[in-house]
């Protein structure tokens, strides 16, 4: 039997008694989207999570993002914990408005 790598990371974790960082009961019914060819005047999809640095590193990435690719629109828009995945009507809106998403972190 081969285990996959998540399966791998996962068994090494427990063998060393060490919890994953993230919420196991957060389970995404989402799935990532194909690439893009191109982000040229596309509409771009900010995700932040409230964290201090999250915001001024994803307002900086629109910022480049837009003058290299000549954005068309963009949308802005945190998550309410920073832990859990996005609510579905945050998932909803980006997906229905945004041609890619772009997410941080910055702790």
């Amino acid at each position: 039997m081969v285990n996959t790598p998540g399966e791998r990371v996962q068994e090494q974790l427990r063998r060393w008694d060490i919890l994953a960082a993230n919420d196991p009961g957060s389970k995404s019914k989402w799935q990532a989207a194909a690439r893009l060819g191109s982000l040229h005047g596309k509409t771009g999809g900010f995700l932040g999570n409230r964290k201090d640095n999250a915001n001024p590193l994803l307002l900086a990435i629109r910022e480049l993002l837009d003058k290299q690719f000549e954005l068309s629109d963009s949308l802005v828009i945190d998550k309410f914990i920073y832990s859990r995945p996005a609510a579905d009507n945050i998932v909803d809106a980006l997906s229905e408005r945004c041609d890619f998403v772009v997410t941080a972190i910055a702790d």
